[in-house]
């Protein structure tokens, strides 16, 4: 009967004995235990409440928690397997001399009892010790103050130890289950598996070629921001699968090429070097596509939130261009709508000046609004079913403004003239209109083209999920009342009436914010019980805030989940190279028998190390380059419409991960260089 302390120090010993792959794996577990701690911390501890701007972007650190928990599950997994294999021929010995599986099991649980010791006490350790400075970093970052006096949240504790405890317990599950239906000899000869040259599957290839080009045409053929909106996730699903397919499979061919070509083939430092990776190139491929996709979700996560952070003050801008702004919105048609609108502009104004405001700037107006399926400028608004709604291209849901031409001309200083049935049609979209626009079963004979003049009407209409195009006509509300039978599939009016008021007011900021205030109780007064399905007041410097505790709070968790995922891809590098050093060892010190020196062994390692890690990066930079476009019109919907920006920032990360890649690569291979020499 053999004591808990015999498999204890058999656990430690083993550990101590292979520290040069546990090691590695502690210091990443005990990293992703504290960045857990941290966002959790910042995300539903309340350690932020009652921060300015701080809501938006708590919610983002509680989702940033359920990510981790994902990732870390899955990562953990993944290497865990990698430690077990490099530990089944110790196993298969300990089960040659007497031990049984269930003996292995309880030497498997202890080593993870540590492991999850240790990963708990230095990780939440390191959190806790983290935690103040990542607050006054996250504070910082969406533009809130705070104190200097240091907490610890006993919430955020407990749910790390529970997250790190279940997903041990499930890591232990899944390795014993690998010793204990493997027989002692296949445990021995665990690390020879997979000697046999594997075969480039040219099906699974060309499979990943369709696959991946598949997922490149959906990025890049997509126009509007709500289409990349619904379609973004399976165009990264595509990609990925066409990585792992095509990585996998190709890079056995590329071995078997190198192979056929004679004059690159037949040299000393390419010989034994493409030998070695034919062996292994489809586990090799797994690794390298799963180094792929981890580099390109780095470079993308940062690129974009360091766009929209930068450019934070733009989007504020173009969404509030004005001091103050109030909205209402009423479905269906009603003549008295004009005069209300008169009513709530006279009384707007009449407060604010009230306040001291002095009034310029104003951009006040209403329009009528109908929404449709637009196809050869057509657009057709009996789509009323949920059948038809399910089936149709979102590209081409358009909305349709109706504004009435005497206030065109008032409010943005123009001087146009139109007759019944002319209309003058402007979009910020890509959408082909005719000489003819027909809305259901009216059509308006288009006289100008007023594209250039959209962002003056609404500012933020380039961002807008769907297409909107700006009709302006000689009577609305003759137009209007043409779409007063029009309801959808709930039974409700598809016209909508909308009163827009935008102006200045020369107030200091918290002038302005106590004015937005009064103006918004102002308005709930004034429409409470007629029907309107919404109505509001904002100012510029109200919503500020909100803006940069959004973008700052997408900012901090895209460099922690970044942190994460690159930490998980050195990893997986360095994994890569020990586990490949031990298994190439013994082909080098048999061809430094015959003959080949040390300096011969370095330059094979190095064609080694560049022939296969310049494939990750190099995807990488690929997939980043054709995603870009469908990024871009994400961050549409956030209203950053500075591309050249999303340019500047992708490039930076390609520079600097290029160069954080080189140094693991230079790194890897030495570690590589001395297992094999």
């Amino acid at each position: 009967m053999m004591k808990a302390g015999f498999y204890t120090k058999m656990a430690s010993d083993g550990m101590r004995k292979n520290s040069r792959l546990y090691v590695p794996f502690l210091v990443t577990c005990i990293l992703m235990a504290s960045i857990f701690y941290i966002i959790h911390f910042l995300g539903c501890s309340g350690v932020m409440q009652g921060m300015a701007g701080s809501g938006t972007a708590t919610d983002l650190m509680k989702m940033g928690s359920v990510i981790l928990i994902i990732f870390i599950t899955i990562f953990l997994f993944y290497t865990q397997s990698a430690l077990i294999k490099g530990r089944k021929k110790e196993f298969g010995i300990y089960s040659i001399l007497g031990m049984n599986k269930s003996n292995i099991g309880k030497i498997i649980f202890f080593e993870t009892v540590i492991i999850w010791g240790v990963t708990l006490f230095f990780g939440l350790l390191a959190g806790i010790g983290l935690s103040k400075l990542a607050e006054l970093g996250f504070s910082r970052l969406i533009g809130a103050r705070r104190g200097y006096s240091f907490s610890v949240s006993i919430s955020s504790v407990v749910s790390t130890v529970i997250v790190f405890t279940v997903i041990f317990f499930f890591i232990y599950l899944n390795s014993v289950r690998q010793v204990r239906f493997t027989n002692a000899i296949e445990l021995v000869n665990a690390e020879k598996a997979g000697e046999k040259p594997p075969k480039g599957n040219l099906f699974v290839g060309a499979l990943g070629l369709i696959t991946l080009g598949t997922g490149y045409f959906i990025a890049l053929r997509i126009e509007q921001p709500l289409s990349a909106l619904l379609w973004f996730f399976i165009a990264v699903i595509l990609v990925i699968i066409g990585t792992y397919l095509l990585l996998i499979s190709g890079s056995v061919i590329l071995c078997r090429l190198l192979q056929k070509n004679r004059n690159y083939y037949y040299k000393t430092n390419h010989f034994v070097s493409v030998s070695s990776m034919a062996y292994r190139m489809k586990r090799n491929g797994a690794g390298l596509a799963s180094i792929c996709i981890l580099l390109t979700m780095v470079m993308v996560m940062i690129a974009s939130t360091s766009a929209l952070y930068t450019g934070a003050e733009d989007v504020l801008n173009t969404r509030y261009p004005n001091e103050i702004g109030a909205f209402a919105c009423k479905y269906g048609y009603d003549e008295e709508l004009i005069t209300l609108g008169g009513k709530l502009d006279n009384d707007i104004k009449q407060i604010a000046e009230s306040r001291g405001a002095d009034i310029h700037n104003n951009k006040t107006f209403f329009e009528y609004s109908i929404s449709g399926y637009m196809e050869n400028s057509r657009v057709e608004v009996s789509l009323n079913s949920l059948t038809d709604m399910a089936f149709i291209n979102y590209d081409k849901v358009a909305q349709i403004m109706f504004i009435d031409v005497n206030d065109y001309n008032r409010v943005f200083g123009h001087d146009e003239e139109l007759s019944p049935g002319e209309a003058l049609v402007g979009t910020a979209k890509k959408i082909e209109i005719g000489d003819v626009l027909t809305v259901a079963d009216v059509s308006f004979r288009i006289k100008k083209r007023i594209d250039s003049n959209i962002r003056e009407i609404d500012p933020f209409a380039e961002g807008a999920a769907s297409p909107t195009v700006f009709v302006i006509v000689n009577d609305i509300q003759s137009v209007a009342k043409n779409y007063i039978g029009y309801e959808d599939y709930n039974g409700e009016p598809m016209l909508a009436w909308f009163w827009n008021c935008r102006f200045d007011t020369g107030l200091d900021n918290e002038g302005q914010i106590a004015l937005a205030e009064t103006l918004d109780n102002c308005l709930g007064d004034e429409l409470k019980g007629l029907g309107f399905s919404n109505y509001y007041c904002d100012s510029h410097e109200l919503e500020r805030g909100d803006f940069f505790s959004t973008f700052g709070g997408l900012f901090f968790l895209g460099i922690m989940l970044s942190i994460i995922f690159l930490v998980s891809c050195v990893i997986i590098i360095y994994y890569k190279q020990v586990s490949e050093g031990f298994e190439d060892r013994a082909r080098f010190e048999i061809m430094q028998k015959v003959g080949m020196t040390k300096d011969e062994i370095k330059k094979s390692i190095n064609s080694q190390m560049l022939t296969v890690f310049m494939i990750p990066i190099v995807f990488a930079c690929i997939h980043l380059a054709v995603v870009l476009p469908i990024v871009n019109k994400l961050l549409m919907l956030f209203g950053l419409f500075d591309f050249k920006r999303l340019l500047i920032t992708s490039g930076v990360c390609v520079v600097l991960f290029g160069m954080i890649y080189a140094v693991v690569y230079k790194l890897t291979s030495n570690a590589y260089y001395k297992i094999v020499s």
